[in-house]
């Protein structure tokens, strides 16, 4: 359920007790399905619901006028799109699926109810907020000054203890759905970098690539490379659910 994803992600932030449990469980919404590469929402469109993932992968990204792209950020099982409907009447950016994906589908006057309920969940959702800015500073430092050596790395890794997060992916890697284009687009580079750079990181004995899995055969040499800190996903705050997190 969209609900128990989104439990698991805001358990990383409070420690919320079982009526704090039982008010994201009952979350009123109407589930919405989504087939792989379908436009979610459009920059421009009026916003009328917070949507929150179950299952799936999707993009954020902004478009020029020349056609050129750029990936924001991936949102995974339990993240939520968009908070802005609180805010303002319309999106300024698009959202795209890259893999099947289910969502909850909640009105902004439910979800406001719901930041009144409890103190630990309005504490739990703020620091969701402000790990996502966190995530968009990093990727402002990733594409602003490191290789794309770094950068691949730095994102791989970055996306796994996400993935690590929602419950999914193993001890030593993780399924990776993107292409090498969304890839590129995340991270200001071409294709055809792409694959060349992830080619001599498997060359180079730090990952591998099998079935549309990542699996890190040297994560601590690969994190020294990307110079890769996992302090901003602000986790230590809290009492950490997953050992390798």
């Amino acid at each position: 359920m969209a609900r128990t994803a989104l439990l698991r992600r805001i358990s990383f932030y409070a420690d919320l007790d079982e009526t704090d449990q039982q008010v994201i469980m009952q979350i009123e919404g109407r589930e919405q399905h989504f087939e792989k590469n379908k436009e979610i929402v459009d920059a421009g469109q009026e916003m009328d619901s917070v949507l929150i993932v179950k299952e799936g992968w999707a993009i954020r990204y902004k478009t020029l006028e020349d056609g050129r792209r750029q990936v924001l950020n991936v949102l995974l099982p339990g993240d939520m799109f968009d908070l802005q409907v609180l805010v303002a009447a319309e999106a300024d950016h698009s959202v795209s699926t890259v893999t099947d994906l289910t969502a909850l589908s909640v009105r902004p006057s439910d979800f406001q109810r719901l930041l009144t309920e409890s103190g630990k969940l309005t504490l739990a959702f703020w620091w969701m907020q402000v790990q996502e800015e966190a995530f968009l500073r990093e990727q402002i430092i990733r594409n602003g000054k490191q290789t794309a050596r770094e950068r691949i790395g730095h994102f791989l890794l970055e996306l796994y203890r996400r993935v690590l997060i929602t419950g999914a992916g193993s001890g030593d890697g993780f399924r990776v759905p993107l292409t090498q284009t969304v890839i590129a687009d995340a991270l200001g580079l071409t294709p055809i970098h792409t694959n060349r750079v992830l080619r001599q990181l498997e060359r180079d004995g730090l990952l591998e690539r099998k079935n549309g899995w990542i699996l890190f055969k040297d994560e601590a040499r690969l994190a020294e490379i990307s110079q890769f800190d996992p302090s901003y996903f602000h986790l230590d705050a809290f009492r950490m659910r997953l050992g390798r997190i």
